[in-house]
């Protein structure tokens, strides 16, 4: 008997828990910061654990679900495979620690009190159990208390007394800079509208709660603000939340050893790194631990080929070669699949219409296309069937190559000319997204070999590259930039003898065109270069003409200011200019006196080095100073970094050297840094930056040289640029 009373106890024990008081959520809050926009939803269940005498009631805060979109970062607990870059930022190290442990706090009256202490421990906890690096881990802990206490506190309005409730039946009143309208009360309901406006931001909002918990039941609230920031920008931004009450989430449950798998994959954990590089042995546990569950898995495929890749040896390329394509849909391995020599049919036709647009013309235009050229007939097999049995955006893309393709095999004139014309023919998308300027101009070319030039035909391609550039929203205006150039160059060369004036008119304008700064220097325009046996820039071309007609002056006027454009490029052209034509021994003081403060001044900045010493950019003031923007997380910086600490080393015994060298470390931090130098015997100085300063210095790109002269004038230097005999050479005019 008592054995059934204690059954009976225990299932009714268990039918209490199961019925303990649970609320539903949907949480929306959305920002929007110079354009950057962070969606997030949270799917929350809000449970009563108990009551606790003096305290209120003891609460569980569990996310069930989430949801987040920031740029290309996509993530999806209810579809997994919607996701996308989801761990390119250490946020993400937040959002999952959400999504696996329960957060319990006491609220009374609306007012929660949180045990900070074993909040923290539990987060430290899991942060341990993941692996996250020392230099992440504290940032993580912060962000990781802070989004989850701000979360929890959005779910009860405690903002007023009960003495504000019932002054607000009389009038609106003001509290913390928020003005405060009622707008329903009963037992049941407390229903408010406020707002808040200055100068430099508005708030409005409306919220209603029940009055006994203080527990939200809806609640709407935008936010608009705008201020200077120490560089003297506007920053603009919006906010908007949203809280309502909802039924149970109910997509499937993801366990916890996805998560882990997810966050140990990544590259702020040492889970699968030592040392910041990918450990072979601990990759192979990893992958023998979650390959046989997650093998089907977008986030795991992506964790496991980006680590076996840093090895670049024959596991990486025998594992993407058994991965089917559409795991790959929207990372690079993707465009690395297609490329194989030996990619099957069918992987070929799944994987083309996966590959997003940008992929699709770096393969067409600059893996293709160099297989087109030699004619490989696997390779116009695979050209025919991108450009005749895919969609209309593959046809878009390949269709002009395909008649490129036509063109090199044709040998009959009018042939060749009606095929030009169908290229002529065609729209803007097939000239931006098919690449048709570069193939009109090389059929132009092939007409030019069988003595069928034509002027006319020349100005329809140039109108239409012209138009094309000058098209500020087209995002290949760069591009057609460089064909532009060109098209100049080759309506120079086939004009002609007799008409000089017009010939120079033709090269005036392919230095015209010619790229300007390092930011008009398309990366894709390298293959042009190959195919069309063209000059990325022409105005050495046009100012040797100018010379040659003697009009040195005019000529010195546009070396120099090309020299302004592209000084690191082009200072040596500008130097031999000079002393070819001018008083050799006058280029020291003409370049010193006319062009060192022509040039733009560098940004200044105010950082900190290894020792927390502040750091100002005038200390590099007398000195040609060599500035290198960094990180210990760039493969090429790493790889560079002997050469460039034997550099600095040698500088440092020259005590009669006027070379300066400062390095500043970008998306790193200090301790890292530090144990990077240290790990490998390095002496260079290091700056740590602010996150400013390789905004101010329009860094595109790591590692990035800069040259400061004595005057703290600013040289860019492209990569793979000998910057280290130009700043000799500078030193010793």
């Amino acid at each position: 008997m008592k054995y059934l009373l204690l059954v009976v106890s225990l299932c009714v024990q268990v039918a209490v828990a199961q019925k303990k008081p649970t609320v539903h959520y949907i949480v929306k809050k959305n920002s929007n910061y110079n354009r950057n926009a962070d969606e997030k939803t949270y799917y929350i269940a809000l449970i009563k654990l108990k009551k606790v005498a003096s305290q209120g009631d003891l609460m569980e805060l569990r996310v069930t679900g989430f949801e987040s979109k920031n740029g290309d970062r996509i993530f999806s607990t209810e579809d997994l495979n919607k996701g996308e870059n989801f761990l390119a930022s250490t946020a993400a190290i937040s959002d999952i620690y959400g999504l696996t442990k329960p957060l319990q706090f006491t609220v009374n009256k609306g007012v929660i009190s949180i045990d900070t202490l074993k909040w923290k421990d539990e987060i430290r906890q899991q942060l341990t159990a993941w692996e996250i690096k020392d230099d992440i881990a504290e940032n993580a802990l912060t962000n990781t208390f802070s989004e989850y206490g701000n979360l929890l506190q959005s779910l009860y309005f405690a903002a007023l007394s009960s003495s504000d409730e019932n002054a607000l039946k009389k009038s609106d009143i003001t509290k913390n800079g928020l003005l405060y309208h009622m707008v329903k009360q009963n037992k049941s309901e407390i229903a408010v509208n406020y707002s808040q406006s200055d100068s430099s931001s508005t708030t409005e909002g409306s919220t209603s709660f029940d009055p006994k918990t203080h527990l939200v039941r809806d609640e709407n609230r935008i936010a608009n603000y705008s201020f200077l920031d120490a560089n003297g920008k506007k920053i603009n931004g919006h906010s908007s939340s949203s809280i309502e009450r909802a039924s149970k989430y109910t997509a499937a449950a993801i366990e916890n050893d996805y998560y882990d798998m997810l966050v140990k994959g990544s590259y702020w954990s040492n889970a699968i790194n030592t040392n910041d590089k990918t450990d072979s042995i601990k990759l192979q546990r990893y992958i023998e631990l979650y390959e046989a569950k997650y093998a089907g898995n977008r986030d795991y495929v992506k964790n496991k080929l980006g680590h076996l890749q840093s090895f670049r040896d024959k596991q990486y390329y025998d594992a993407l070669s058994s991965i089917s394509p559409k795991l790959l849909a929207g990372t690079y391995h993707l465009s690395n699949k297609v490329s194989f020599d030996n990619i099957s049919d069918n992987d070929f036709k799944e994987i083309i219409p996966l590959l997003n647009d940008k992929q699709l013309f770096e393969y067409l235009q600059q893996t293709l296309s160099q297989y087109i050229m030699s004619l490989n007939s696997s390779a116009l097999q695979k050209l025919d069937l991108i450009a005749n049995q895919f969609s209309e955006r593959e046809r878009v893309a390949a269709r002009p190559m395909y008649l490129w393709a036509k063109a090199m095999q044709t040998q009959n004139i009018d042939s060749l000319k009606q095929i030009q014309n169908e290229v002529l023919d065609m729209d803007n998308e097939y000239w931006n997204q098919g690449n048709a300027s570069r193939y009109a101009l090389l059929i132009q070319k092939i007409l030019s070999e069988h003595g069928r030039y034509d002027a006319q035909t020349m100005q329809i391609i140039i109108d239409k590259i012209t138009a094309l550039y000058e098209d500020e929203v087209n995002k290949k205006r760069f591009l057609q930039k460089a064909h532009l150039a060109y098209a100049y160059y080759l309506a120079y060369e086939k004009t002609p003898v007799d008409q000089e004036d017009h010939a120079l008119l033709f090269l005036e304008k392919a230095a015209y065109y010619s790229p300007k700064n390092s930011a008009e220097k398309e990366y894709g325009t390298f293959y042009d270069r190959v195919f069309l046996k063209s000059k990325e820039n022409y105005s050495d071309n046009y100012m040797v003409l100018l010379s040659k007609r003697g009009k040195k002056d005019v000529a010195l006027q546009n070396y120099i200011q090309e020299f302004l454009n592209n000084p690191a490029s082009s200072f040596k052209s500008l130097s031999s200019f000079y002393r070819e034509n001018y008083a050799e021994s006058s280029f020291n003081d003409f370049f010193k006196k006319e062009i060192i403060s022509k040039l733009a001044d560098a940004p200044s900045f105010l950082l900190k080095d290894m020792q927390d010493k502040e750091f100002s950019s005038a200390q590099l003031a007398g000195k040609w100073t060599v500035v290198d923007f960094w990180g210990t997380w760039c493969g090429p910086c790493v790889a560079e970094m002997p050469k460039l600490n034997k550099y600095y080393l040698e500088l440092k015994q020259d005590k009669m050297s006027k070379i300066n060298f400062m390095s500043i470390a970008c998306n790193d931090t200090k301790e890292k840094v530090q144990r990077f130098l240290t790990n490998n015997n390095y002496e260079i100085p290091v700056l740590v930056s602010d996150s400013k300063v390789e905004q101010n210095y329009k860094v595109r790109g790591y590692p990035s040289k800069y040259i400061l002269t004595p005057e703290g004038k600013l040289i860019p230097t492209e990569f793979g640029f000998d910057w280290e005999s130009l700043v000799l050479e500078l030193s010793m005019l």
